[in-house]
């Protein structure tokens, strides 16, 4: 049967490599064939069994799929905040496959749910949560995490991830996708959404994503984030920042601390260092409070962005190895 010619359905040939985001070039330098080979497949379906086990490894799907008599149905694009230099991207294959492995491990929970009557999923808390503004953010944050001046210092983020799944939310950490790719994303179900961060950025950079993408559980706006720059044009991602800023370190505080310096010059990086290093943020957070701020003018930014930029973004990444299992 491994070199016999079969039938399978052309359409979920052809799905299975566009849902994936892969073009045929590829494929098939992949699979080691000419790409008139594989254009020839997703024509006529007709395939050995062997190199429909290969696809089905190539595109993390299931065998069988591809002799489904139904054809198959396109789903909604993810919205994508993402820009790199004010253009849209296009979603990696790695992305694509991330996003399907998280949805898998929820269904997972929910299937060990229905089955074991021990076992327990706790409800989402911020479900019913309707908030329009940062502030109303802010207040629906701190009643269920209990925001305060120790927890915002000293917890790492595995401290608030386990405050976070708390509220009923899978927290999953990603290893093979670069910070500038994806820093975070959020797939939202009224019962256990998922929020996605980036393992290979320093743990006070993953604080930020987590509170990024916390609040876009919030705001119910589901979606793939990187944030990578300081100068950002889609609201939802202004908004999503300035709650997580907020959340890690509030106005009324670094108001306080500028005015206790006297401060003049707020691109000095040393001072920059030594605030986020006194508060436990990111070097990013704490510029993205003297923007919101407006204590760093527009004028300014555009004079000194290209060195924030390059001092925020460029700076180490932690290792991307998984934790032992």
């Amino acid at each position: 049967m491994s070199t016999e010619v079969i039938q399978a359905n052309k359409n979920w040939l052809v799905w299975a490599r566009e849902s994936v985001n892969y073009d045929k070039k590829t494929v098939a330098q992949k699979m080691r064939i000419k790409e008139e080979t594989l254009d020839n497949w997703e024509k006529t379906g007709q395939l050995k069994y062997n190199d429909i086990i290969k696809l089905s490894k190539i595109y993390h799907i299931a065998p069988h799929l591809f002799f489904n008599a139904n054809d198959p149905v396109y789903e909604k694009p993810f919205a994508d905040f993402r820009t790199v230099k004010n253009k849209k991207v296009k979603s990696s294959s790695k992305i694509v496959f991330e996003l399907r492995n998280a949805k898998a491990r929820r269904e997972t929970l929910l299937d060990i749910e229905e089955d074991d009557e021990d076992f327990i999923i706790p409800d989402f808390k911020l479900k019913d949560c309707n908030v329009n503004t940062i502030d109303e953010a802010i207040e629906a944050i701190n009643n269920f995490v209990r925001l305060n001046t120790a927890r915002r210092k000293n917890f790492t983020t595995d401290d608030w991830i386990i405050q976070i799944e708390k509220l009923g939310i899978l927290v999953f950490q990603f290893y093979e996708i670069p910070p500038e790719d994806l820093r975070g994303y959020v797939i939202y179900y009224d019962k256990l959404p998922i929020i996605g961060i980036n393992h290979q950025e320093s743990d006070n950079a993953k604080k930020f994503t987590l509170f990024h993408e916390l609040a876009h559980i919030l705001l119910k706006k589901e979606g793939l984030s990187n944030f990578y720059s300081l100068n950002i044009k889609d609201y939802t991602e202004v908004k999503c920042n300035a709650i997580a800023g907020e959340i890690l370190i509030p106005s009324t505080v670094i108001k306080q601390e500028v005015e206790n310096r006297n401060v003049e010059n707020f691109t000095d990086e040393k001072l920059i260092k030594e605030l986020s290093k006194k508060y436990g943020v990111s070097n990013e957070v704490i510029v993205r409070k003297f923007l919101n701020e407006n204590f760093i003018t527009k004028k300014e930014y555009e004079k000194f962005k290209e060195k924030l930029n390059k001092f925020i973004f460029d700076s180490p990444k932690t290792e991307s190895k998984r934790p032992p299992r």
